[in-house]
């Protein structure tokens, strides 16, 4: 019951502040980079693409540093020595995976075609007969 009772609160709280859509108004020439901060959604999408990529290898390496710096003050203890060398590997494996993954990425985008980092969608053709406004 209170779980019904949650469902249809949120349900309701939702609908209540959800906002018109405006259909009437809208723009089918184009984006209209008034309103639209970031028109090019294919450049966008290669962007965070890169970024994650960068990140991951970057976060791998920041992973190595504090597994080496953790070894280092281990000093005498084994069980410090042996929980800074599992987070070596688990860095090493993880920056192997990223480089996999990007690899793949590369290969896949090679074979078909894609170039995923400088990705553009298609555009339809302009249909004869509209004037465009």
């Amino acid at each position: 019951m209170r779980r019904a009772l949650s469902l249809a609160s949120s349900t309701i709280a939702f609908l209540t502040f959800a906002s018109p859509a405006f259909a009437q108004n809208a723009n089918l020439t184009g984006f209209d980079t008034k309103q639209v901060s970031f028109p090019n959604l294919g450049q966008l999408l290669s962007n965070a693409l890169a970024l994650l990529f960068f990140a991951a290898a970057l976060l791998s390496f920041v992973f190595i540093i504090i597994g080496g710096i953790q070894w280092i003050t281990a000093g005498g203890d084994a069980k410090a020595a042996s929980a800074a060398r599992d987070r070596i590997t688990a860095a090493v494996v993880g920056l192997l995976v990223v480089v996999a993954a990007f690899a793949i990425t590369i290969i896949l985008g090679q074979v078909f075609g894609i170039d995923l980092f400088n990705f553009k969608f298609p555009t339809a053709p302009n249909v004869v007969g509209t004037s465009g406004t």
